[in-house]
């Protein structure tokens, strides 16, 4: 039941530690794209959660790579006006025609010459699609470290602030270490400083590139091979499960199915060397009390992927749903007892009869070429949203 109870993350290629931390609470695993294969965590997660969440690349891009990352650096250091620029340069490698002898003039060879011709082109089509694509989700990852850092010296000043105010409030006025704390503090103490820093590091693109950006996830799907995909998708934000959601049921004119919605604590493991150990025994600790319920659960997902119609819905069913539902929920509450425990929502649904290879298809009009083994996806598609 491994695979079952696994999940991909979309549309993030870096995860936030928040909210992986969140999601391995439900799920025996999680795994994310990386863009290229010589990427990596940039933030530091795949050595926090080693064994649980793992990234690897769905197309590499083999003897492109070079030139990718070239553009990368080029882009890293690039105004904004030039961009536009750069996008168009970065399309793939054109693949070289095949010239026609003039003097052809069998039917059945210019047959032959024209459909290769075509092949070509739709093959360049896509090594394109997917080229963009990468750099698409690139751009985003740059924007997300950008705003993180801005969070995080926002937070900062915050934190200053608050104690000028306590020195004046308790003395009458401030004391010189105080005002000249935040100028003393040089980038990097800056992002190793814990103090009032947000509890939550979610991805927080604008909402225009949001939908770019799943777009783009969208594509390495499609292009990743399905032996190597989960049951599930899950997200921990919110907007970009909504755009799922939302672009189904205007589509199909069908409302996505939800399943059922579990109680997670909002675990924050900010300080990787001396909250891991404290995470993870009561992590294991909950998992182990709550087995029987992963384990239902699991078979729930599983028979309803599997299944063209809605999920079973016979009264027995629903039934032992709600049981472990509750089981859940009272088990959670158990072994997260602090009163500051804050809780979010891990909200369940499917789309009947319609697998994501289909869905990513019709939402983005991707024509081709898809391998065909794409076809063999399990007819109903499961996602798992992480919602306040």
């Amino acid at each position: 039941m491994k695979k079952v109870t696994s999940a991909l993350i979309f549309p993030e290629t870096e995860p936030s530690i928040h909210g992986v931390a969140k999601l391995l609470i439900f799920f025996t695993a999680l795994s994310y794209y990386l863009p290229t294969e010589t990427d990596g965590a940039i933030n530091g997660s795949s050595n926090f959660f080693t064994n649980l969440c793992a990234g690897y690349a769905p197309a590499p891009l083999g003897d492109d790579l070079y030139r990718f990352k070239r553009l990368l650096r080029e882009m890293e250091t690039s105004r904004p006006d030039e961009l536009s620029r750069l996008f168009s340069t970065a399309k793939a490698p054109m693949a070289a025609g095949h010239a026609r002898d003039q003097d052809e003039t069998s039917a059945a060879g210019v047959y032959s010459a024209l459909s290769k011709d075509a092949e070509i082109k739709t093959s360049t089509r896509y090594k394109e699609r997917l080229w963009q694509a990468r750099l698409i989700l690139k751009l985003a990852e740059m924007l997300d470290r950008r705003e993180m850092e801005v969070r995080q010296g926002l937070a900062q000043v915050s934190s200053v602030e608050q104690q000028v105010f306590a020195s004046l409030a308790g003395f009458g006025e401030a004391e010189t270490a105080d005002l000249t704390e935040l100028n003393g503090l040089d980038k990097l103490q800056r992002q190793k400083s814990k103090d009032n820093l947000p509890h939550e590091s979610p991805l927080e693109t604008s909402g225009m590139l949001i939908s770019l950006r799943l777009k783009a996830w969208a594509e390495l799907y499609l292009a990743d091979s399905p032996d190597l995909h989960t049951l599930i998708l899950a997200s921990a934000n919110a907007e970009s499960g909504a755009i799922l959601l939302d672009s189904y049921e205007n589509t199909w004119r069908r409302d996505p199915k939800i399943l059922f919605s579990l109680s997670i604590p909002a675990v924050n493991p900010a300080d990787i060397e001396g909250a891991w150990d404290q995470y993870l025994a009561s992590r294991n600790a909950f998992r182990s009390a709550a087995q029987e319920n992963i384990e239902y659960f699991a078979r729930f997902l599983q028979v309803t992927a599997t299944s063209a119609g809605l999920p079973p819905n016979n009264r027995e069913e629903i039934s032992l749903l709600t049981k472990n539902v509750s089981a859940w929920e009272e088990k959670v509450q158990v072994h997260f007892p602090d009163p500051e425990t804050r809780f979010k929502k891990l909200d369940f649904y499917c789309f009947p009869g319609i697998s994501f290879a289909e869905l990513f298809q019709r939402l983005y009009h991707v024509d081709g070429p898809i391998p065909a083994n794409n076809k063999q996806q399990r007819p109903t598609a499961l996602l798992a949203i992480l919602k306040s």
